[in-house]
């Protein structure tokens, strides 16, 4: 070719989440009688959530209204009485919210609106990301800026809350940090963080004159007696912030694809306005995102049967996190943290008990080979390594801890398997896997 068609920072765009699927497609292919457990991606639908019967009838009335509206463009930026439903909606939780619907951006999915978020940021700016984190905003900031990605702990033995003392050192180490990212709940450890942490996180932001982006997609999704801390009120007037929440799982629609993003205390910092102007402005490129998720978004949430609706899942999520703390606790050189709110786990080996040399039975002779050629590999992660030998021996398919920027050996789960006999059969075989992989 005359010019490289490779991008140099191609390399940063990793998302094990889903790199995982093309290595259980190999397997299947190679032995078409292997049943798959997919415990890595969270999505409900997958796992036998059952859509409500009144979102369906909500989308009926929808696309049966009359002028097909709904199959139109819509506002490049939102719909506007959507948007205007959003800022109302802010106020529930947070009554001293001032958020203005031309504040308020609704994009593809949260996806699309954390690439255009990192994408506009100037060279050099950099957002502080948890370790672990969900890859999708490591990976887009990373690869906007041609670098790795900056890091803060999460702390694995104090309810993986942040290390708020490695973050203080990462700001005062790296001064090209502009912000600082908080997932709350959190993705992958499901950790909730209270309002004391946030407290502590703000006064740096104030500190060091950052801002604080907050993926809140799963504040709907707490459970275990523990409560959702309205970031938006501890930040009232003290930092510039940006919420990130969206249609996703708690109803459950993942696919709606439907993500918003509110900037607060935009006149706290002329230098931010201008920043959630500039992404404003790249969501024009986008057209629009999908009109029907859009408008039926309100209605859902504010229908008289969707409070029940949670609640009823929460009570599953918080009986799946009890059954399979309980199971994976039990086992002998692995460290786990009970999920309290979203639907993930993100259990860690103890220092040292990951070898290059174990393994798991592999029935299938042409499986077995291949495993043993992908896992040859001297480089590949210890995680990672388990991971593909516990898919190719018993079919139940995790996602390797140190795909999330974790600096700890460990595997993320789901906790969305809505069987009881199902959920017991998968963690206990789980269980007895890891015990027979570390004593190998």
């Amino acid at each position: 070719m005359r010019h490289s068609l490779v991008h140099p920072s191609a390399y940063l765009l990793r998302y094990e989440i889903r790199e995982i699927v093309d290595f259980v497609q190999k397997l299947t292919e190679l032995d078409p009688s292997m049943k798959i457990e997919n415990e890595n991606i969270g999505d409900p639908i997958a796992k036998g959530w059952p859509v409500p019967g009144f979102m369906k009838d909500l989308l009926k009335q929808e696309i049966d209204k009359p002028g097909d509206a709904v199959f139109g463009y819509t506002h490049s930026r939102g719909a506007i009485p959507v948007r205007k439903w959003i800022a109302e909606y802010s106020r529930r939780f947070s009554p001293n919210s001032e958020l203005d619907y031309e504040d308020v951006l609704i994009t593809s999915g949260l996806g699309a609106a954390i690439s255009m978020m990192y994408q506009m940021l100037p060279k050099g700016a950099r957002i502080l990301q948890p370790s672990p984190a969900y890859p999708t905003h490591g990976a887009f900031e990373s690869f906007s800026e041609g670098e790795e990605a900056l890091t803060y702990k999460l702390d694995p033995d104090n309810g993986w809350a942040p290390d708020l003392a490695d973050m203080e050192d990462m700001i005062v180490q790296h001064p090209e940090v502009a912000g600082i990212l908080v997932i709350n709940p959190n993705n992958p450890t499901g950790a909730i963080y209270g309002a004391e942490t946030l407290e502590k996180i703000v006064q740096l932001a104030e500190k060091y004159q950052l801002m604080i982006l907050s993926d809140e997609i799963y504040f709907r999704m707490v459970y275990n007696g523990f409560t959702f801390p309205q970031v938006t009120e501890i930040a009232k007037n003290r930092v510039p912030l940006i919420v990130m929440r969206g249609l996703s799982k708690d109803v459950p629609w993942p696919g709606g694809r439907s993500g918003w993003v509110e900037f607060h205390n935009v006149n706290l910092d002329a230098d931010f306005k201008k920043y959630a102007d500039s992404v404003k402005r790249r969501a024009l490129l986008e057209v629009c995102s999908t009109h029907l998720p859009q408008v039926v978004m309100p209605k859902v949430y504010d229908h008289p049967e969707f409070a029940a609706w949670l609640a009823a899942n929460n009570q599953l999520l918080e009986r799946n996190s009890r059954v399979i703390t309980e199971k994976l606790k039990a086992v002998k050189g692995l460290k786990v943290n009970a999920t309290n709110g979203a639907f993930y786990m993100m259990p860690i080996f103890e220092e040292g008990t990951l070898k290059a040399h174990q393994t798991l039975p592999i029935a299938n002779e042409a499986v077995r080979k291949f495993v043993e050629e992908k896992t040859s590999d001297p480089d590949m992660a210890l995680d990672k390594r388990f991971v593909y030998y516990l898919v190719a021996s018993t079919g139940i398919c995790v996602v390797p801890a140190t795909g999330f920027f974790s600096p700890y050996y460990g595997f993320r789960v789901t906790t969305l398997t809505r069987d009881p006999a199902r959920l017991d059969a998968i963690y206990a075989t789980l269980a007895k896997a890891i015990e027979s992989y570390l004593e190998s």
